[in-house]
């Protein structure tokens, strides 16, 4: 009976491992390895038996969707300034434009019907299982300017399988469990700004750390079961960038952000400061902003950024103290887009804003550069997964491109789907769930499971 049990026992584990290995979710924004993904055999030139499903969505939005469990998770809104436009033009707006980088008249309608949601999806079918509406905290920011090319629900939700996580900027952090019931709402503070709000929160431990920089100059902490502050980093500035996680070679845990011309890292526990290096400095609006999000690998931070005042990409090993410039900062290069973040595939840091860009890990120097189309503002954040790169696009629907020699090997588009694509795709069980401001769409083999 002993040895019945034990093998039971090998089994279940084996089973559990398996599962891991060939089932693995997609928790939150760019994954759970900065938009690297483990699966093979996806879909690259794309026929119409590859739309698994395509969905209409109940608003419109800029977040990426989630997996966890077979369901897919996506936040959006509905009610106010959902007429999302392409391109933006500076001053004044105008029918057709984006009604100006920096104001414009308020297109939106009227804000207080605006609707907040998070939507909870079967990942096989597409059928709606939840919908959770959330009534925002008004006054937001008005509908013009750069809020017209991204809106309300730009912040990508995270989840740890047995509670979902959401950031709405001045309405706050929402706790769900995963049959869509309300367990807690938390402010994290109630200002605002013409370019909205778009950082995605991340899990470490007990807590649920956000980027709560355009809504009170701060990171700040909660405790994943009742929102409670655990702790507050203030003097944050303004950066729309995600934290990440890294673990360092000597085992320990560190938060990373990057901020207004440094990188600075934090105790998870406490938020007490651990080092800082010199990071992207962007110019421009205000000072300065950062909005792409790090990536690691193997206790190493890589960085990417820019703006007006130029473009930066560096690399910097985790676990130093105080100031790291001469100490842990391994290669700094010119080179960056500003508002995509890169994507580690293979031995190269690589990003597409038009053009993809590939530096190598070990030195930054420059592997590969491909023109894949003509955008140079662009969003959408690339993903890897195998030996490809997915570039999806704002309006240029999806390249798929070779990670080894970084040559085009497919172009796929959305027939029927004229509204923007914001949001990085998520990968998941084999497929590919990519969502408009209107559809959440499925990408894969027909037939597999």
């Amino acid at each position: 009976m002993k040895v019945l049990r034990l093998l039971a026992a090998f089994l279940v584990s084996s089973f559990a491992v398996g599962s891991l290995v060939h089932a693995a979710d997609w928790p939150g924004f760019r994954g759970s390895q900065g938009g690297v993904a483990d699966d093979k055999d996806l879909p690259v030139e794309w026929t119409r038996d590859n739309f698994l499903f395509k969905v209409k969505l109940p608003g419109v939005g800029a977040s990426s969707p989630i997996t966890s469990g077979g369901k897919v998770f996506v936040t959006c809104y509905s009610g106010y300034g959902t007429t999302i436009t392409k391109g933006f033009t500076f001053g004044k707006g105008g029918k057709g434009k984006g009604g100006g980088g920096f104001g414009g008249k308020d297109t939106g309608g009227d804000q207080k019907k605006l609707k907040l949601h998070l939507v909870c999806l079967d990942a096989a079918t597409g059928d709606v299982i939840w919908n959770k509406e959330i009534q925002p905290k008004l006054p937001e920011a008005p509908f013009s300017g750069f809020l017209r090319e991204h809106g309300y629900a730009s912040s990508t939700p995270v989840t740890d399988g047995k509670s979902i996580y959401v950031f709405f900027g001045k309405t706050g952090v929402l706790a769900f469990d995963m049959e869509g019931k309300q367990l807690w709402q938390t402010s994290v503070g109630a200002g605002k700004h013409m370019w909205g709000s778009a950082a995605s929160p991340i899990l470490t431990n007990d807590l649920v750390i956000v980027n709560a920089a355009i809504e009170s100059g701060s990171m700040v902490a909660l405790n994943k079961k009742n929102g409670k502050e655990a702790w507050r980093v203030k003097g944050v500035g303004t950066s729309w960038a995600t934290p990440v996680l890294v673990t360092t070679k000597e085992g320990g845990q560190e938060i990373v952000l990057t901020q207004p011309g440094k990188v600075v890292a934090y105790d998870p526990d406490s938020g007490k400061e651990l080092w800082q290096c010199e990071g992207i400095v962007s110019g421009g609006f205000g000072g300065g902003y950062t909005i792409s999000s790090p990536v690691v690998r193997d206790g190493i931070v890589y960085i990417m950024g820019g703006g007006p005042g130029g473009s930066t990409a560096l690399a910097v090993k985790a676990g130093g103290r105080g100031n790291v410039n001469k100490t842990h900062v391994l290669w700094r290069k010119d080179k960056g887009g500003s508002t995509c973040s890169p994507v580690l595939a293979g031995d190269n840091l690589c990003w597409v804003n038009g053009t993809l860009v590939a530096l190598s890990t070990a030195d930054g120097k420059e592997t590969g550069r491909e023109r894949l189309y003509g955008s140079k503002s662009e969003y959408v954040s690339a993903v890897a997964a195998a030996d490809k790169i997915y570039a999806l696009t704002r309006f240029d629907g999806l390249y798929v491109v070779d990670r080894t020699n970084f040559k085009k090997l497919a172009h796929n588009t959305f027939e029927g789907d004229d509204s923007i694509f914001n949001a990085s795709p998520a990968i998941a069980n084999g497929r590919i769930y990519i969502r408009s401001n209107q559809y959440l769409y499925c990408i894969g083999n027909k037939g597999e499971k």
